[in-house]
């Protein structure tokens, strides 16, 4: 189990960051905490440290697969499970996990099984600016949220740009890869605006009730947090519609090419079952077959094949079969 701590003074001074040590120096009275656990099991944490007032089993039961953003209430602490981008080479997959959030006034518990992108870059910009931009750990837990925002953005242009080349690509390159990837595209555009889509709920509820009383992010925060997450269920809805009509003219161009395919199959046996008619009959060898004794039977017949060729390939060019 890795445990990240900040430490800072009431005021938000960042006083220091470390591990698990670091909660000996931790006195709820003086300190803001931010604790980040990246374990699937964290029960001997919490054991240990029972003021923070969190159940292990709301982290366990979090991971479950497919289990939606959700908002709770505590007695002691406001409980947000989103979901977020993982960190991965190919930024395309849009390949997500679950960020577990507990806040109140005075700390901040992150939890995730994966490295979380959003709270490696928001404990960097706080360790470089030294400080909290408001003595609240809801600020925290906004900047983490406006960095999942920022984080799909950048993946939803960057799909925009992919999908854009693809639709050049499928009239050239036509390959079962280019298929699998579209597919593969659908399903987590479909993923991801399922789960906008809670968030966006989440965000209304807080919204429409101020009567929360652990997160305290303020109107402005709150509009800013719904209307992102509601530009980006736009965003899935719209390249998920480009992505099925991309599906849908891949299959077109493919059909039209393996027609094409079997309209030059067609016209070369329709040129050629003639000839082997002619080649058949010249074959059975009969004695009574007087073309044989011939001086220019060979010669006739080649001429004759030539002609039913040439007659077959003029016929289909009037008729545009080619």
């Amino acid at each position: 189990m890795a445990i990240k701590i900040m430490l800072f003074n009431a005021q938000g001074l960042l006083l220091s960051q470390g591990d698990e040590a670091l909660m000996a120096e931790y006195d709820p009275q003086q300190h803001l905490i931010w604790v980040d656990i990246t374990s699937q099991h964290s029960q001997a944490f919490f054991k240990q440290y029972p003021y923070f007032g969190i159940d292990h089993l709301d982290f366990e039961d979090a991971q479950r697969e497919r289990h939606p953003p959700q908002f709770e209430e505590y007695e002691t602490h406001s409980y947000l499970l989103t979901h977020e981008l993982m960190d991965r080479e190919e930024y395309l997959l849009l390949e997500r996990s679950q960020l577990l959030l507990h806040v109140n006034d005075h700390f901040l518990v992150t939890q995730h099984i994966k490295p979380s992108v959003s709270v490696s870059k928001v404990t960097q910009r706080i360790s470089e600016h030294g400080q909290l931009d408001n003595a609240d750990m809801s600020q925290v837990c906004f900047d983490l949220m406006r960095q999942i925002v920022v984080d799909y953005l950048a993946v939803m242009l960057a799909l925009e740009e992919r999908l854009s080349d693809i639709e050049d690509e499928i009239f050239e390159v036509s390959s079962d890869d280019l298929l699998a990837e579209l597919i593969g595209y659908g399903s987590k555009l479909q993923k991801a605006k399922r789960s906008f889509s809670y968030l966006e709920e989440i965000l209304q509820q807080l919204l429409s009730d101020d009567s929360h009383q652990h997160i305290k992010m303020d109107y402005q925060q709150l509009s800013y947090l719904y209307n992102q997450f509601e530009r980006l269920s736009s965003r899935a809805s719209l390249y998920q519609g480009l992505v099925d009509s991309l599906i849908n003219g891949f299959i077109s161009v493919s059909a039209h090419k393996t027609n094409r395919v079997m309209m030059t199959l067609t016209l070369v046996t329709a040129v050629f079952l003639p000839l082997t008619l002619v080649a058949g009959i010249y074959g059975m060898n009969f004695d009574n077959m007087p073309e044989l004794k011939w001086r220019f039977g060979y010669f006739a017949v080649l001429i004759l094949m030539a002609v039913i060729a040439v007659s077959g390939l003029w016929i289909a060019k009037i008729k545009r079969w080619y």
